[in-house]
């Protein structure tokens, strides 16, 4: 009877733990890959680790592989930038101009203006009364 080496064992991780892993050369030029961004070694394995998972949580929650299964990858697209972040919520247009959120940021210090007083409503005319223009 053999028992399980370490790096074999398929329990649960648990929170806390400091995983060992080792560093073969495929692994380690992969990671040596990612770090080219900047991130360092914990970084780099779980922005890796979390895109994985990402994809088998979608594929299992879609049905394209029942859980428990790795799904395979057929596809994948590129944006030309990543999502900046912003606010949870942005400004909508509407006839009237921009309609501001608690939330919506600021981009300039017109912005500013317009989040502080809010517009006044369009003036109008009395009935019956007609104005002429000079």
């Amino acid at each position: 009877m053999t028992t399980a080496k370490r790096t074999q064992r398929r329990a649960q991780p648990i929170a806390g733990t400091r995983p060992t892993v080792r560093l073969d050369e495929q692994f380690a030029r992969d990671l040596a890959i990612l770090m080219q961004t900047g991130d360092d070694l914990t970084t780099a394995m779980r922005t890796a680790v979390g895109i994985v998972a990402d994809m088998y949580r979608t594929a299992w929650h879609h049905g394209s592989t029942p859980v428990g299964t790795a799904p395979t990858l057929k596809a994948y697209k590129f944006v030309e930038a990543p999502p900046v972040p912003g606010p949870p919520t942005l400004p909508t247009v509407t006839h009237e101009g921009p309609t501001w959120t608690p939330s919506s940021r600021q981009t300039s210090p017109d912005d500013a203006r317009r989040q502080q007083w809010p517009s006044r409503p369009p003036q109008q005319q009395p009935a019956g009364r007609t104005f002429a223009r000079p």
